[in-house]
């Protein structure tokens, strides 16, 4: 089982793994030691023990087995083992059993031959392993074994020299002192460098953190600031070109009435009334995104034969054909569970930008059908601008137009779009785009089929909040 992550600020699991690495490199280096201590054992055995031959023999024993231990450890460590504490305890009595077993059949401290330096590996081992404590303790256990284990010997042929045994156990504390500090002092410092490493990361993680927090911050009110703009911007030019439009025809009629003849004065009108008419429309459009904002759109569905809805709704729309040739093509039997305004503001939404950004003579087709997930789709497909792949992610965005300079003189809120796309998902729906730049774009909106499992085929729900 993988071990888990750290978590980001989280200290405790490094500081762990790092004790862990630690220890694992101890172990390899007391393994080295254990081979070297072996290699000094059997050439003392072999030349300096004047014991019996049956010494010699059982101390050869004793140093095979320990060689097969070493090379177990030793496979063990190189292959990535990162050894626990209960690791050091069982090599080190291990070790332990060896030294002392050596040391009683070569003939206790007494002997001529001196093996105490395999009670020297221990004690190092044990303050790489464990630290001060641990080497004390392990001279205090090497001191006493010593001094039992080397006073119960019969191999002994030479009594040690007065002061021998004293001065041996006061090496044995002494190494251990030493070795315990060094080992100490430099865990202290490996543990005080990591953890200054660990803050600093942690300071420059917070440091970066918060600067892409402040970066986010101010992208963002740059981005408001823009919206802020873009929408002054277009609601000056909206509200300006009908303005001056029933200004002008309104000061018209006013001041030259009577020279005006009747076809004149009718056109004047009309010019006032569609001028008026295209200022309405924009109001309904701020009208309806804060309703849309505020959850207050309300729909009331119903189940609509969609290619009867899109052939009344293109019937109604107002566009001269020998300008924008217009097709359309449903396939029937598709039903589904809409509210009908609100679905016909949808497609005349898109409609009237087909036609807003085609050319005269530009061809537009209508197209219902299901698609191969069992849905219904309807598109709406123009010869016009088309659209630049880096624009298509924001065309649902409010306020959101793409500026061309064939376009330049093209109006809109930006707001068609975005009540619309709004509209179909409250429908459970969703929108698509396809377009190729400057060969026109299809627009489409993709509903669920009408199921006839549905509770009631009139219902009038709030509309679902749009991000």
């Amino acid at each position: 089982m993988a071990a888990p992550e750290p978590a980001p600020g989280d200290s405790s699991l490094v500081v762990q793994d790092s004790h862990a690495a630690v220890m694992a490199s101890a172990e390899r280096i007391t393994v080295v030691g254990r081979w070297v201590v072996l290699a000094a054992a059997v050439i003392l055995n072999h030349f300096g023990n004047r014991n019996s031959q049956a010494s010699v023999l059982v101390v050869d024993t004793i140093l095979f087995g320990w060689g097969l231990v070493n090379l177990v450890v030793s496979v063990v460590l190189v292959r990535g083992y990162k050894p626990g504490r209960w690791f050091g305890f069982l090599t080190t009595g291990i070790d332990l059993l060896v030294a002392t077993s050596i040391l009683y059949f070569s003939g206790g401290y007494g002997a001529p031959t001196d093996f105490s330096l395999l009670f020297y590996l221990l004690i190092i081992a044990s303050a790489v392993r464990l630290g001060l404590p641990g080497s004390l303790a392990t001279a205090i256990v090497v001191a006493l074994l010593y001094v039992v284990i080397g006073g119960l010997t019969g191999f002994a042929t030479v009594s040690p020299p007065p002061g021998f045994v004293i001065g041996r156990v006061f090496l044995f504390l002494f190494v251990a002192l030493v070795a315990g500090l060094l080992v100490g002092d430099v865990r202290t410092r490996l543990d005080r460098a990591l953890r200054t490493a660990i803050e600093r990361a942690t300071q420059l993680d917070e440091t970066r953190r918060r600067e892409a927090l402040e970066k986010e911050r101010v992208e963002r009110l740059e981005e408001i600031d823009q919206v802020r703009s873009d929408f002054i911007s277009m609601v000056a030019h909206e509200l300006q070109t009908p303005l001056a439009s029933i200004k002008t025809q309104s000061e018209t009629l006013l001041t030259q009435q009577h020279r005006l003849d009747q076809e004149t004065r009718s056109a004047l009108v009309d010019g006032i009334h569609r001028s008026a008419a295209s200022l309405t429309d924009l109001v309904q459009d701020f009208a309806a995104v804060n309703r849309i904002e505020n959850n207050q759109f309300s729909y009331h569905f119903e189940k609509l034969d969609l290619a009867e809805f899109v052939k009344e709704v293109v019937d109604l729309f107002p566009v001269d054909q020998r300008r924008y040739p217009m097709r359309v093509r449903v396939e029937p039997g598709l039903l589904v569970r809409a509210d009908r305004r609100r679905l016909q503001q949808a497609l005349l939404n898109l409609l009237n930008n087909a036609v807003k950004y085609s050319p005269r003579g530009g061809n537009i087709a209508v197209i219902a059908a299901p698609t191969k997930e069992g849905e219904a789709k309807v598109s709406v497909h123009d010869e016009g601008i088309g659209i630049r792949d880096e624009d298509l992610p924001k065309l649902f965005n409010k306020f959101t137009r793409l500026f061309d300079k064939r376009a330049i003189n093209i109006g809109g809120s930006g707001l068609g779009l975005f009540i619309t796309r709004s509209i179909v998902e409250a429908h459970d729906g969703h929108m698509a785009v396809e377009s190729e730049w400057g060969k026109g774009s299809a627009f489409s909106f993709v509903l669920p089929l009408w199921q006839p499992s549905a509770s009631s085929s009139s219902t009038t729900t709030p509309s679902s909040a749009t991000p």
